[in-house]
């Protein structure tokens, strides 16, 4: 199974990998052992670092970018480019890849039954979708919804879609009473995107990494406060974090990196090896 490269900046843990690669690593874990898939973006990531599921930390096997602000971060931390994939994205990926031929995906939350009814209208047939009902996180109505869903329909992959961290914390209940080898993606508003509940941000909008505000426009009265009041702060608080990091790196490559001899010192060397010699 493929192994990618992996930052930790403060803490957050995020693999390098592209919308290929991740939607193949996603097969490769479906037809293995399983496994839970972040898409981390802001939220996501203050989140983890300012709030803690440490369980889910121990439990993920992969971490890809989804908000394209992390991918700013990595490179002021001196990571390079890390190429970014969404949950939308990656539903959309992993469903038609090829190599999913004889895998069940399932998508539970938002949108999910008329998700299934939209991919089986472009021939995936081994999509299979269902809404939960609306209720706190860790309650009993939620989790027996979903975990009936599973017993039904067994799928190889699973996309939950009900948000950070309510769709997380179903995840690792849901991990904890079915054993075998499950894939599980929070997905967020990834089967309400790909069915055109929410359209996406134009191509150039999200290349400029301006989606989130094409997001907030759509729905101003929740998004609002949790960019703007929320994520913003938590961004730039994570800068000082970001050039720590890069000025930790630039000092272990300069330390792993053997220092040059300096004229003097390859003059007095010279006489000592002919001295070897003779």
């Amino acid at each position: 199974m493929q192994t990618f490269e992996r930052a930790v900046i403060g803490g957050l843990q995020l693999d390098r990998a592209d919308l290929d690669e991740s939607s193949r690593h996603v097969i490769d874990l479906a037809r293995a052992d399983g496994g839970i898939v972040v898409t981390s973006n802001v939220s996501i990531s203050r989140h983890l670092r300012t709030v803690g599921l440490p369980e889910l930390e121990r439990e993920t096997s992969f971490w890809t970018v989804d908000g394209v602000p992390l991918t700013w971060l990595l490179r002021i931390a001196g990571k390079g480019r890390f190429p970014r994939v969404t949950g939308t994205d990656l539903m959309n990926a992993v469903i038609g890849h090829p190599a999913a031929n004889g895998l069940r995906v399932g998508i539970v939350g938002a949108a999910a039954a008329e998700a299934q009814a939209f991919y089986r209208a472009r021939g995936h047939q081994h999509v299979h979708g269902a809404d939960l009902p609306f209720a706190e996180p860790d309650s009993s109505a939620l989790i027996d919804a979903a975990s009936a869903f599973i017993e039904r329909v067994r799928p190889d992959v699973l996309f939950v879609c009900l948000g950070f961290p309510k769709q997380e914390r179903l995840i690792l209940e849901l991990r904890r009473r079915h054993s075998g080898g499950i894939v599980y993606i929070g997905a967020g508003a990834a089967a309400q995107m790909n069915t055109g509940h929410f359209p996406r941000a134009p191509h150039l909008l999200r290349r400029l990494g301006l989606e989130w505000v094409w997001r907030m426009g759509q729905d101003p009265s929740r998004l609002v406060k949790r960019y703007l009041l929320q994520d913003l702060p938590w961004l730039v608080g994570m800068l000082p974090v970001a050039l720590a990091e890069r000025l930790r790196s630039r000092r272990r490559q300069a330390v792993a990196e053997p220092r040059p001899l300096s004229t003097a010192s390859r003059d007095r060397s010279a006489p000592e090896r002919a001295d070897r010699a003779a």
